[in-house]
């Protein structure tokens, strides 16, 4: 088991009884955000930080090495800082490379085994680490990096399922909002929508994704503390199943943004069209500059107009430097509105919308011989 996890008051409760969030006493999460945040983020987002871990084992020693306490602290580290960004899908994935190769320092054999409870293909991929033994001479030098080669074997493995893992969840929650724009919501409850994503994925692949295995549950004392329903989760998978299952539940309306694409819960406005996550490399979000960065894309694929836009701001400029009244430049933008959503329609072509535009252009007079 990896965490056992319950629902209050919309928010998401993580615990791990063997210690995995030490330090922290418990994770709580925004119901949905962690599942949207895991299928939004590009594969080079998780790869990186696969390949962090990765090459804290690329010396001859790191065998003997990584069985100090300072060492396994250091990696603590930096899995907490996904913890506490909530990026708790990434940090179950890095504890699956960090617990194979801690495992493979003892046994090869035992951590291929344990990783293969949760990667059924994992024993086929790393079928050269089942036959390795350690020599049992110590201490030795690791001259051929078996372990940092284990472990770069793992993260393309991990890489693979991960990938996986977001694709089929995108699909879920494409499919779900896709239902509930074809079923309305105030008629239909909960259970009927994931009745109807399992005869979907029964359609298309043949079983039930949702209902077929059934999480256990048992009551549990939390930090509160107080009694509460909690539910073991057993992989990764199990997670995004069981979190999927409790948004439909509990109503999570999930929309894709305008602007970045990515998948978003409106919180303020149930018709926001943009997410609050940083566009690009900041500082502002698309919820600040969607509309605007939407706006300049339809110009710019639109020639009516983007030649309309170019040159209101030229006679715009004209009127903030007095070279014409403020009257006569409202005067023209009325003028162009009306050409141009007659362009728009077809009632004028672009060639001579074009030219009528052209006409209040003022050109600088070419001198008629060069200086000599």
């Amino acid at each position: 088991m990896i965490a056992s996890v319950y629902i209050k008051d919309g928010n998401l409760h993580l615990y791990n009884e063997n210690g995995s969030f030490s330090g922290i006493g418990g994770l709580v999460y925004e119901l949905g955000k962690p599942l949207l945040n895991f299928i939004c983020y590009e594969q080079e987002q998780f790869d990186d930080a696969f390949a962090i871990i990765a090459s804290a084992f690329d010396n001859d020693f790191a065998h003997l090495g990584a069985k100090s306490p300072e060492f396994r602290e250091t990696l603590k580290e930096v899995t907490s800082d996904q913890q506490q960004r909530g990026d708790i899908y990434l940090y179950f994935y890095c504890q699956m490379l960090m617990d194979f190769v801690f495992a493979f320092i003892d046994s090869p054999q035992t951590a291929i085994e344990q990783l293969g409870d949760k990667i059924p293909n994992a024993k086929d991929r790393l079928n050269w680490a089942w036959e390795y033994k350690w020599p049992t001479n110590q201490p030795y030098p690791d001259k051929e990096r078996i372990l940092y080669r284990a472990a770069l074997d793992v993260v393309a493995l991990l890489s693979d399922d991960l990938k996986h893992a977001k694709e089929a969840t995108a699909h879920f929650v494409e499919a779900l909002i896709l239902l509930r724009k074809a079923i309305p919501s105030p008629k239909t409850s909960s259970m009927e929508y994931l009745y109807a994503m399992e005869e979907l994925n029964m359609k298309h692949t043949g079983h039930f994704h949702f209902l077929e295995h059934p999480f256990r549950a048992f009551y549990g004392m939390t930090k509160a503390p107080e009694i509460a329903l909690l539910f073991e989760i057993e992989s990764v998978k199990d997670l995004l199943r069981f979190e999927f299952i409790k948004m439909i539940e509990h109503d999570i309306f999930i929309k894709r943004c305008k602007n970045c694409e990515r998948f978003f819960i409106p919180r303020r406005r149930i018709d926001a069209e943009y997410c609050d996550r940083i566009w690009g490399d900041g500082p502002r979000k698309c919820s600040e500059i969607g509309a605007t960065i939407r706006y300049e894309k339809k110009i710019a694929s639109n020639p009516i107009l983007d030649a309309h836009k170019k040159t209101y701001r030229r006679f715009n400029s004209r009127a903030r430097t007095g070279k014409m009244t403020q009257s006569e430049f409202l005067a023209w933008a009325e003028e162009a509105a009306r050409k141009r959503d007659e362009c728009i329609v077809g009632r004028l072509s672009f060639d001579d919308f074009v030219a009528w535009l052209e006409q209040g252009r003022v050109r600088k007079a070419r001198n008629s011989s060069k200086k000599g």
